[in-house]
């Protein structure tokens, strides 16, 4: 029956986890696309050329390939380690959730700036912009942040009602969740620098 209970609660706890965070989710992108509307003019003529110089390069084949996968790598690398290394601290719970936040609202800045420029014709673009990379990469931050989050529940219950836990077994089963969700970013990121820059140029001459 204790075990039972126990089942009963980390189900409990990992289900308010995952409508909480998915609720985040929504908030993020939804702030994100709309902040877009409130810049200035000086950002939004920023916003819109650095858009038509991500276009232009790619319709002149001007990528840098290598460099935009390295930058791209390192950038989520370091964001999937940081998150993962904050569930352990127990204190760092806040800032796992300011930094799924700012994933969440980038991706939302990202669409509502490429509706901005394009406007109904943006939405084609949009799609293949966030589908199916940028999809796939924020659920699965979505789940790495829940079960950072999760992890870090775990050891605070621990920690102040003075229970016993082996720390290997859960720490094993932590760090296999850290490598499947690092292959995951690492897929997401090749297509995204290699074969997402291809499909926006082929609906180039829908949204021009």
């Amino acid at each position: 029956m204790r075990l039972l209970d126990k089942l009963k609660f980390k189900v409990k706890i990992d289900k308010k986890l995952l409508i909480f965070l998915t609720v985040l989710l929504l908030v993020g992108i939804a702030v994100g696309s709309i902040f877009v509307s409130i810049l200035d003019s000086t950002d939004t003529n920023l916003v819109n050329e650095h858009l038509n110089n991500f276009i232009n390069s790619i319709e002149n084949d001007k990528l840098d390939y290598l460099q935009a996968l390295k930058s791209n790598l390192i950038t989520n690398i370091s964001f999937v380690l940081v998150i993962w290394l904050l569930g352990i601290s127990i204190i760092g719970l806040p800032i796992i959730l300011i930094m799924f936040f700012s994933k969440t609202f980038i991706l939302g800045f990202s669409v509502g700036a490429i509706l901005s420029v394009f406007k109904t014709k943006g939405i084609l673009f949009s799609l293949v912009y966030i589908l199916p990379g940028q999809v796939i990469s924020l659920l699965f931050y979505l789940f790495l942040t829940m079960y950072a989050m999760s992890f870090s529940f775990k050891l605070i219950y621990v920690i102040f009602k003075k229970k016993t836990l082996d720390f290997k077994i859960i720490m094993n089963k932590y760090f296999k969740i850290l490598l499947f969700v690092l292959v995951v970013v690492v897929l997401m990121n090749l297509y995204d620098t290699y074969l997402m820059p291809k499909l926006v140029k082929s609906i180039l001459p829908f949204i021009r």
